[in-house]
């Protein structure tokens, strides 16, 4: 019997050998003694788990589930991953496993990952370099420095989004900023809930107002209506994983209006 924890790499290490209620099952395989991993997003190693539950009773979206494993030499059940796709990345199934038996991997998003923000980038990059070589397509000098105005400031609620993030989230080792275990509400946190997103809109209306093209404005219109729903999203994920924490967090400082935020922060301060 293996005390390793689980293999970080096992989808490279282990051959999938079949699915279970959609969940994919990595090899090997040889019941009852041997039952591999279950799970690509949320994987529980089935050799190690013992069955003592700690998952399913931490879980905020309630994705684990008991699967009986008659005659296996370390529990006769396990905690199987029925509903993995809607991990919020919270880690508490991890931290509280005494076998290390867990390991949660970033779900990608086609509709993001490969069309919102590799058109985010050429709009941007695109629209600044457009301003650049050709200068501003309506000849408007005032919003073209204007414009270089709104991408500072886009820039800086970006870097200082990652900044606060990466030093007060406490994210496990090695593990990206998604996998952030304390709500962070101060810095740019503290202006609105989401500054990274805040950042990009900017960024994306500098784009326009440096280069002053149509097309840089149709594809930023498009880009921008998208965020109001990525940020809603996300929010759900959030309470999932911090609840009431994160609801009163939401009462105090507004999703996206930087200007409700500062008077809000401004008007906290003073009361201090």
């Amino acid at each position: 019997m293996s005390f390793l924890p689980i293999d970080p790499n096992f989808q490279k290490n282990r051959e999938k050998v079949g699915e279970e209620k959609g969940i994919a099952i990595w090899g090997p395989m040889d019941p009852p003694e041997t039952l591999g991993i279950r799970g690509t997003y949320v994987a529980v190693d089935w050799d190690l788990c013992t069955g003592c539950g700690i998952c399913l009773k931490l879980c905020p979206m309630q994705l684990f589930e008991w699967v009986e494993t008659s005659g296996h030499p370390t529990s006769e059940k396990k905690a199987f991953p029925a509903r993995e796709l809607d991990c919020v990345l919270c880690e508490k199934c991890i931290m509280k496993c005494s076998v290390q038996a867990i390991k949660t991997i970033y779900q990608p998003n086609f509709w993001t990952d490969w069309v919102v923000f590799p058109l985010l980038f050429v709009q941007i990059i695109g629209g600044i370099i457009y301003g650049i070589m050709f200068g501003p397509s309506l000849g408007l000098q005032a919003l073209f420095y204007v414009g270089w105005g709104v991408f500072v400031v886009g820039v800086v609620f970006v870097l200082s989004s990652l900044s606060f993030l990466s030093k007060r989230g406490k994210a496990p080792e090695e593990k990206n900023l998604m996998y952030s275990t304390v709500l962070v509400d101060s810095g740019t946190y503290g202006i609105v809930r989401h500054p990274q997103y805040l950042g990009m809109i900017l960024m994306l209306c500098a784009a326009f107002l440096v280069s002053q093209h149509w097309l840089f404005a149709i594809l930023g219109i498009f880009l921008i209506s998208t965020f109001p729903k990525f940020a809603r999203d996300e929010e759900e994920h959030l309470i999932a994983k911090f609840g009431d924490e994160y609801k009163s967090y939401m009462q105090k400082v507004p999703r996206l209006n930087f200007i409700v935020g500062i008077i809000r922060l401004l008007q906290h301060k003073k009361k201090e």
